[in-house]
C-alpha cells in the first residue's frame, strides 16, 4: 500500500511538469507538422477552418525539388583554400598521433563540423539550374555557416576566458560578471548597439576609418564582412554562461594533477591538452551541442542588423519561416522550413552523442 502511495505522489509531483510538456511542446510540435501537409493560409483559415487544403507532400516537393547542381573542384584551387584544407588535416593528424582527440568528442565532432562547412563551398548551381524555391537551399547554406563560426567561436573563446579567470579575487570575479552580463541585454538592443558599431556611414568604424582618411565601408552590405558582424554580435552575447560551465569544469579538476605534471617536468601547453582539455571534455560537448542547437536557429541578429542580405548571403531558415508564415501567410510551407530545420539539428545532435557513447 505505501509502495503505491509513493507512485501516486510522484506523477502527481511530476503531473504540472507534464501537462507543460504536452501542452508547449508536444502538441505545438504535432500541430506544425500536421500543418506541413496543407495548403494553409493564416487569414483565410483564421476566417474559416475549413479553407486549410491538405496538399500531402506538396510543401516540402516545392522546398527540396528541382535540377541544375555540380560540384566545382576549381574552388578548392586557390592558395587560400589549399592552405586552411592542409592546416585542418595536419592539425587532425597531430592530435590523433598525440592522443588529444582519443577523449574529447566535441573537438572529434569539430573537425567533422569543419570539414562539412569547407567542402560545402563546392557545391555550384548549373547555368540553367531550376529550383521550385530558389532560397531555401542557400538558407540552409547560410544557417549551417553561421552555426558553425559562432557556435565555436563562442565555445573556444569561452574555454580561453574561462582559464584566464579561474582565479581567486575580486577583480576576476568582475570580470567573470561582465562576461555573464552580455546574457542580460535583449536581442534588439544587441543589434541597435552592434549596427551603430559596423552599420553604414555614421558608424563608430566608419567614422574611426575617415578619421584615418580611409572611405567608409559598408560593413553590413557585404557578404563576409556582413555575416562577420552577425557571427561577432552572437558570439558577445551568448558567451556568458558557456564561460560559467568551463569555469565549473575547471574547478572540478584536482590541483594534485597539475602539481604531479609540473614535478614530472610537464610544459603549460602541455598540461593545457593532456590535463585541462580531457578534464572539460564533458562540458565541451555539452557546450558545443547547447550551442550549435541554439545558433542553428539565428533569426533576429540577421533580420535586423542585415535583413538576410546582400543578396540573401545571410538569410537564415528561421528567417525563411517568419517570412513564408507571417509576412507571406504560408503557414504550411513555413510549417514544412520547421520540419526541416528540426531534422537538421536532430542530424547534428544525434551525430555529437552517437560519437560520444561511441567514445565511451
Amino acid at each position: 500500500m505505501k509502495i503505491k502511495n509513493d507512485n501516486f505522489y510522484a506523477y502527481l509531483l511530476i503531473l504540472p511538469f507534464l501537462v507543460f510538456f504536452l501542452s508547449f511542446l508536444i502538441y505545438p510540435f504535432g500541430k506544425l507538422f500536421y500543418m506541413s501537409f496543407f495548403d494553409w493560409n493564416l487569414m483565410a483559415v483564421a476566417i474559416n477552418p475549413d479553407n486549410a487544403e491538405f496538399i500531402g507532400f506538396e510543401n516540402y516537393i516545392y522546398l527540396l525539388a528541382g535540377e541544375g547542381v555540380y560540384y566545382d573542384f576549381t574552388v578548392f584551387l586557390t592558395p587560400i583554400k589549399i592552405c586552411l584544407l592542409f592546416l585542418i588535416i595536419a592539425t587532425i593528424y597531430i592530435f590523433h598521433k598525440n592522443e588529444i582527440l582519443k577523449h574529447n568528442v566535441g573537438l572529434k565532432f569539430f573537425f567533422i563540423f569543419a570539414l562539412i562547412v569547407y567542402f560545402m563551398n563546392g557545391i555550384k548551381p548549373t547555368e540553367d539550374a531550376y529550383w521550385e524555391d530558389d532560397l531555401f537551399w542557400k538558407t540552409v547554406r547560410n544557417t549551417i555557416i553561421l552555426a558553425f563560426y559562432s557556435a565555436y567561436g563562442v565555445t573556444f573563446i569561452a574555454i580561453i576566458i574561462a582559464i584566464a579567470t579561474n582565479k581567486k579575487g575580486v577583480t576576476f570575479t568582475i570580470i567573470r560578471t561582465m562576461f555573464w552580463a552580455t546574457g542580460g541585454v535583449g536581442v534588439v538592443g544587441l543589434s541597435l548597439v552592434f549596427s551603430q558599431l559596423f552599420g553604414g556611414y555614421g558608424s563608430l568604424f566608419n567614422n574611426a576609418l575617415e578619421a584615418f582618411g580611409y572611405d567608409p565601408y559598408p560593413f553590413t552590405q557585404k557578404t563576409i564582412a556582413g555575416r562577420f558582424v552577425i557571427i561577432f554580435a552572437t558570439i558577445w552575447w551568448t558567451i556568458g554562461l558557456p564561460i560559467i560551465l568551463f569555469i565549473a569544469a575547471l574547478q572540478q579538476i584536482p590541483d594534485e594533477r597539475y602539481e604531479a605534471a609540473r614535478i614530472d617536468g610537464a610544459s603549460n601547453s602541455q598540461m593545457f591538452w593532456y590535463i585541462t582539455l580531457p578534464g572539460v571534455s564533458r562540458i565541451f560537448l555539452l557546450v558545443s551541442v547547447l550551442q550549435i542547437i541554439a545558433h542553428l536557429q539565428i533569426f533576429a541578429q540577421s533580420q535586423l542588423l542585415t535583413g538576410g542580405g546582400p543578396n540573401n548571403n545571410s538569410r537564415t531558415l528561421v528567417q525563411l519561416i517568419y517570412e513564408y508564415s507571417f509576412r507571406d501567410m504560408r503557414m504550411g510551407s513555413g510549417a514544412a522550413v520547421s520540419v526541416v530545420l528540426f531534422l537538421i539539428i536532430g542530424f547534428f545532435t544525434f551525430l555529437q552523442f552517437r560519437l560520444f557513447r561511441e567514445n565511451e
